[in-house]
Order: structure tokens, then C-alpha cells, then sequence
């Protein structure tokens, strides 16, 4: 088997392993059953689980980065399909999001990794909210300093929404992420031109994805 296609294998048996138990209780024959591979392979990939939540990051830095592709000359995409995207990611990747501070904490490869990508996606929303701003999407009284604070906001609640539910052991579900959506709604709703654009009532089909993502 390739080393590519082994890699997919491990990482997304890790993955599901992950959302369901926590990264903490999976062990490596846990993962390499979940893969149909043998620990020796396993390790040769990966040589902690570290590396492999590594991977993970980057898998999930380059699905947040994939917005930006559907920017055209012609036109934005609507707000609540960016939201929508965004808490579909977490969805996916929920468990780093639940045990953020604890993954961060135990490696500084990641916690440097994360502090530089925050950073830069932070300018590259910055300057989507002023491209949204040009053409009436979001209101022309807004200033440099309420953008940065409205980014923040919003920020804290989609990488700490999940830690949240969880501290309060309470199930993360679909109930849960639609729930985020509608604090992250509401608090770019008084700087939107029309607000109706981030009303969203979720239909089944994207009530099932979420559910049955991984």
C-alpha cells in the first residue's frame, strides 16, 4: 500500500476515533485496528500521536483556508454559507476544538503553529470584511477597531464553543453546532446591511451531514 494512502488511512481512523472517545483515551492499537494496519506500520508513519493530531491541524488549516477560493471579481458568497462552512469544519474536527487548550498545552510545536496561522487568518478576515463592506454587505460606519473586535468575538466562539459544551458535559450534537451558528449570527447581525442574510433554518439534508460527519 502507499505511503500516501496509508497515511489518509491512519488519519482518518484517527480522526474518528478521536471525535468519539478523545484523543487522550485512544491508544495506538486503537488506531491501527481502526485502520486495518499493524502498530509496527503505524509507528513507522507516525511516531506519536502528536504527530498525527499534527496532521490532523493541517488538514483542517487547509478546509478553514478553502472560503477563500469562492471569492470571485463578481461576487461574495452569502455570510450564513460561510458560517455554515466553517461550523461544518468543526463539526469534522470537533475533537480538537473540545480539547483545544489541552492539545495546545501538550505540544509547542502545535501551540506555535496555531499562534501563526491565527494571526495571519486574522489580516485575511480582516481584509474579507472590508472587501464586504465596498459592496454593501456589511456597513460603511464600521471602524478599523469594531472590525478587529467583531473578528475576535466571533473567533472565541468557534474555537471555544465546543470547550464550553464540553466543560459543562453536555453531548456535542447537531442541536449544539446550529446553536454556535446562532451566537456567531447574532453578533454580526448589527453590522450587516440586511440581517435576513444570516437567518438560516436548517433543512434535514444539512442537519444528517452534520450528523453523520465524521
Amino acid at each position: 500500500m502507499a505511503t500516501r494512502e496509508t497515511q489518509i488511512k491512519i488519519t482518518m481512523a484517527a480522526l474518528a476515533l478521536f471525535n468519539k472517545y478523545g484523543s487522550a483515551s485512544v491508544s495506538f492499537d486503537k488506531i491501527a485496528s481502526k485502520a486495518g494496519i499493524s502498530k509496527g506500520n503505524l509507528h513507522y508513519h507516525y511516531s506519536s500521536k502528536e504527530e498525527i493530531v499534527m496532521a490532523l491541524w493541517k488538514q483542517l488549516e487547509t478546509k478553514q483556508h478553502s472560503w477563500k477560493a469562492d471569492i470571485s471579481n463578481s461576487g461574495l458568497p452569502p455570510l450564513s454559507a460561510i458560517l455554515l462552512n466553517q461550523f461544518e469544519i468543526i463539526w469534522e474536527y470537533r475533537f480538537i476544538y473540545s480539547e483545544l487548550n489541552f492539545l495546545l498545552d501538550k505540544d509547542p510545536d502545535l501551540s506555535y503553529r496555531f499562534a501563526k496561522k491565527r494571526a495571519e487568518r486574522m489580516e485575511e478576515i480582516a481584509q474579507f470584511c472590508k472587501a464586504m463592506i465596498k459592496r454593501s454587505l456589511l456597513k460603511s460606519s464600521m471602524t478599523e477597531p469594531e472590525i478587529y473586535r467583531l473578528i475576535k468575538s466571533v473567533w472565541v466562539i468557534s474555537d471555544y464553543w465546543l470547550s464550553y459544551v464540553s466543560a459543562g458535559r453536555q453531548e456535542i450534537n447537531c442541536e449544539v453546532m446550529t446553536e454556535g451558528y446562532e451566537l456567531i449570527a447574532h453578533l454580526i447581525k448589527p453590522y450587516a446591511i440586511d440581517p435576513s442574510v444570516l437567518h438560516h433554518t436548517f433543512t434535514r439534508s444539512e442537519i444528517m451531514h452534520l450528523n453523520n460527519a465524521m
